[in-house]
């Protein structure tokens, strides 16, 4: 019943946005009765942050079987710039500036999600002077990639590709170890 909640919680976040999200509307999606929530979830930011961890449990599945792939560079980009969960990461977001517990969850898994991004790609990046820093190429990639997804899903386009080209060929060029 508890994963019945955060999958609604989680649903709704996506489809409808922080504003949206109730305790009443999370029981009814979950075809479960409020007062059972609140034994679940003592409040309602419990709740969401049950969806925070779901979530970063979910990325680092994703993580891991990206360093996994033949071209793990590759497959964290791939992994960073794709649009099927930007509108429930946005969502998160706007619900941790209202939210102090929230937001501490996120900034504190986002930390160590960097730190060990930041030492993937330390540890796959050639040894060389020319290599750029690990750390900024993760933070580099982070920001164009939801960059990207964001203006996409506006309908803004432009200097996408030039950008895509580039990428391209960091990728090309940073062949891993």
């Amino acid at each position: 019943m508890r994963a019945r909640f955060v999958d609604a919680a989680e649903a709704i976040l996506a489809e409808v946005g922080e504003h949206g999200i109730s305790a009443r509307l999370v029981a009814q999606r979950a075809e479960l009765k409020t007062q059972l929530l609140y034994y679940y979830f003592r409040t309602m930011d419990d709740l969401l942050l049950a969806v925070v961890q779901r979530v970063n449990e979910r990325r680092m599945v994703r993580f891991e079987a990206a360093l996994a792939e033949p071209e793990p560079l590759r497959a964290l980009w791939e992994m960073m710039s794709d649009p099927s969960n930007a509108a429930l990461a946005a969502e998160l977001s706007a619900v941790a500036h209202h939210r102090e517990a929230v937001r501490d969850e996120i900034v504190s898994a986002a930390r160590e999600f960097r730190t060990a991004q930041t030492r993937a790609v330390e540890a796959l990046l050639p040894v060389d002077a020319a290599t750029p820093s690990a750390g900024g190429i993760v933070m580099i990639a982070a920001s164009l990639a939801r960059m990207l997804v964001s203006e996409t899903a506006l309908g803004l386009t432009e200097g996408h590709a030039d950008a895509l080209l580039i990428v391209e060929e960091m990728l090309q060029r940073l062949k891993p170890r």
